[in-house]
């Protein structure tokens, strides 16, 4: 089959980019991932991937030309030998000469060794009890993955997680749970560059432990508040996939009728409210929502996600403070993947941690591992009880990371390439997985079966969404308040 690649709409206040060079030539093997081009937007200069697989046969735009955001830029087809069409042949003969654009300088390449030897990377080796000397060579962009370690060092990568009592299935529920957020976030990471969705999106792999272990720990009537990265806290909490990525298709059928899209996920029948895009906007929210249940005599409680960003936003110091002094049945949550947009939470906080400001306001305060989902469930369970017995809030703090920049226009180059590489080798989906296989509770024929079913799941919530109808011009007057 022949097949079209578009020119995502990257650019913050522009729909176009300019097309600095093509990494890949015609007639080269791509696969869904790979490099394919760099692009200059209003804002950054950034590698662009394919979204799909085959053999480059045709480059519709050339290196220095400027190009609308949906407009083609280039053919794949699924072989070699496919025909193309005259028009399609003559497509870059006719398009006018591109200005010369000097390349920009490319960062210098670091061999395993180097990147191995810089002080973020032996730090990190020594906390987590990573040996080094293991790693044999890189994976894609020159980043060290778990798939580079092996013998018996590969164990030593794994957080230790100590039996609970977490029955065989909930583990097997929260391990599949993780693995639909990934999965999730891939499909609509790739439909966001193929034109098909509209938006933007902000990306949270490498976070799913935190969203799924604190939500294994709620019940029925429990809510949650959310983030502009709210994907994961959606799944995590049980919101059907076809009416999230209905949501993120525009489409009436989606969660909040297509009104909110990606960074306004919510259902509130079902234990999240819709999620807030302002940093810091939810922990207000979470805190009237926890006094409201207090005030109902009801015994549900309120977790509340947001970023280390959010910890220096007035509302942060403000609703923690009303949540502690009423002892509200709210748990305070900190997802802190270390970086506020770009910025290093290290360059604007002078205290090691975020959950270290709990003792301003008289409430427990605890730093965990993120990453580990059956311990961010353990430490979420405690601090719900405790607030489900009217003692009040707690300020948890996971420490994880996200793999990708801040949105999709964000390359992320502001972040060391080993520090990157280091929270790789602790990818927690990854991480889970090799656990329940060490434990006995999973195979490795069973984890296909379950990556296959999650396919599947997600095939069918594509299908359901593309075939779900717009809203109609007069719905923009219904939800509003006048």
């Amino acid at each position: 089959m022949i097949h079209t690649i578009v020119m995502p709409d990257l650019g913050q206040t522009t729909a176009e980019g300019k097309i600095l060079r093509w990494l890949k030539g015609p007639g080269e093997k791509i696969s869904q991932g790979d490099h394919l081009l760099e692009v200059e937007t209003d804002k950054v200069t950034m590698e662009v991937e394919s979204y799909l697989s085959g053999y480059l046969r045709q480059v519709l735009a050339a290196e220095g030309q400027m190009v609308s955001a949906m407009a083609p830029i280039a053919i794949v087809t699924d072989t070699l030998e496919e025909p193309l069409a005259p028009s399609e042949q003559k497509a870059v003969a006719s398009m006018p000469a591109a200005k010369p654009v000097a390349a920009p300088p490319r960062a210098a390449t670091t061999s395993p060794a180097g990147l191995l030897a810089t002080p973020t990377a032996k730090a990190l080796a020594k906390e987590w009890g990573i040996d080094l000397a293991s790693v044999r060579g890189t994976g894609p962009d020159g980043l060290i993955t778990r798939r580079d370690v092996e013998g018996e060092n590969s164990r030593s990568l794994e957080h230790p997680m100590t039996e609970t009592d977490l029955s065989k299935d909930q583990k097997l529920a929260m391990y599949r749970r993780m693995l639909l957020c990934r999965r999730f976030e891939e499909r609509v990471y790739y439909m966001f560059l193929e034109g098909r969705l509209p938006g933007t999106v902000h990306q949270s792999a490498g976070q799913e432990a935190s969203a799924v272990g604190v939500c294994s720990a709620l019940v029925e009537g429990d809510m949650i508040t959310s983030t502009h990265r709210p994907h994961s806290h959606a799944i995590a909490r049980g919101l059907p996939v076809k009416s999230l990525m209905a949501e993120l298709f525009a489409k009436t059928t989606g969660c909040c009728h297509g009104k909110g899209g990606s960074m306004h996920l919510g259902d509130y029948a079902l234990g999240m409210l819709p999620a807030i895009a302002i940093v810091g906007g939810g922990i207000p929210l979470a805190t009237g929502q926890a006094l409201a249940f207090q005030y109902l005599g009801k015994k549900n409680i309120v977790a509340c996600f947001f970023g280390d960003g959010a910890a220096n936003i007035g509302t942060f110091h403000e609703a923690i403070n009303m949540g502690a002094i009423w002892n509200l049945p709210v748990v305070y949550i900190c997802e802190n993947n270390k970086y506020g947009a770009s910025t290093s939470i290290e360059k604007v906080m002078k205290v090691k941690h975020v959950a270290e400001r709990a003792a301003a306001y008289g409430i427990p305060g605890e730093t965990i591992d993120g990453n580990d989902v059956e311990g961010v469930y353990r430490t979420m369970s405690r601090a719900g009880e405790r607030a489900r017995a009217g003692a009040g809030p707690t300020l948890l703090e996971l420490e994880t990371y996200r793999f990708s920049g801040h949105s999709r226009s964000d390359p992320g180059r502001y972040r060391p390439s080993e520090e990157v590489a280091a929270w790789k080798l602790r990818d927690p989906v990854e991480v889970y997985e090799k656990a329940l296989i060490a434990e006995g509770h999973l195979r490795e024929e069973d984890a296909s079966q379950i990556k296959a079913s999650v396919e599947q799941e997600l095939d069918e919530a594509v299908e359901y969404a593309e075939g779900s109808p717009d809203p109609a011009k007069e719905e923009c007057l219904t939800d509003v308040f006048a």
